[in-house]
């Protein structure tokens, strides 16, 4: 992706026809799934999905492992987090992720999400990053 969201905002208010605009900035849509995304990490960082379970909180649930394989589940935003946290991905990996679900992205403005943001960059696990959101009276992921 290298256009900025008000570039891409700008060129649809002033496009004839939406298929002129997809045409220009295909590379710049997200069609990946939210499954192919998770596999690909998977694939990238090499951690087997029972530990990468352990780490997000979800040790002995199937839903986790729903989520590699069926594009119809959209886990809670929260779940997502801790699984991404616990794979480590970067920011922007995690971004990708809570788009490919259909999820508000991370808002640096947010104070919650800014601890997350934080929490991403320094590799933090979920269980560091719910002690600092606690210490500020904020939900935690778990």
């Amino acid at each position: 992706m290298r256009k900025r969201t008000e570039e891409l905002l700008n060129e649809i208010e002033n496009c004839e026809q939406i298929k002129e605009y997809l045409a220009d900035n295909g590379e710049e849509i997200c069609r990946l799934s939210l499954s192919d995304h998770l596999r690909a990490m998977q694939q990238k960082y090499g951690v087997k999905k029972s530990e990468l379970f352990r780490r997000a909180g979800q040790a002995g649930s199937n839903y986790g492992y729903e989520l590699f394989r069926d594009d119809t589940k959209t886990p809670s935003r929260d779940i997502l987090l801790a699984i991404c946290l616990a794979f480590p991905m970067t920011i922007a990996e995690t971004q990708t992720a809570l788009r490919c679900a259909g999820l508000s992205v991370l808002y640096p403005r947010d104070a919650r999400d800014a601890y997350i943001l934080f929490a991403l960059k320094n590799k933090l696990t979920v269980d560091e990053l719910d002690e600092l959101l606690e210490e500020q009276k904020l939900s935690t992921l778990l």
